[in-house]
């Protein structure tokens, strides 16, 4: 059975503003524009939680960096 998904709001207001046709180059700075925007909520996201969980830079990149993951993972979830 197919199911049709309902737009969310941000969909349908981007479907409104970009209801005329614009060159390849707007469509690829606009998904610039949108990345970057998403790149920075994500950056702000990842330090509240590091400040949150006491990590530095550092911590973090030791941990990444580290072979077993498992481990990683149940650490992490430890801490929570």
């Amino acid at each position: 059975m197919i199911t049709s998904q309902r737009l969310t709001d941000a969909q349908l207001a981007l479907l409104e503003l970009f209801s005329f046709d614009i060159s390849e180059a707007e469509v690829i700075a606009m998904r610039q524009t949108l990345m970057r925007h998403f790149r920075q909520r994500l950056d702000d996201e990842v330090q509240q939680a590091m400040q949150r969980k006491g990590l530095t830079i550092e911590q973090l990149d030791a941990q990444l960096s580290g072979h077993n993951r498992t481990e990683l993972l149940r650490e992490i979830r430890k801490n929570k």
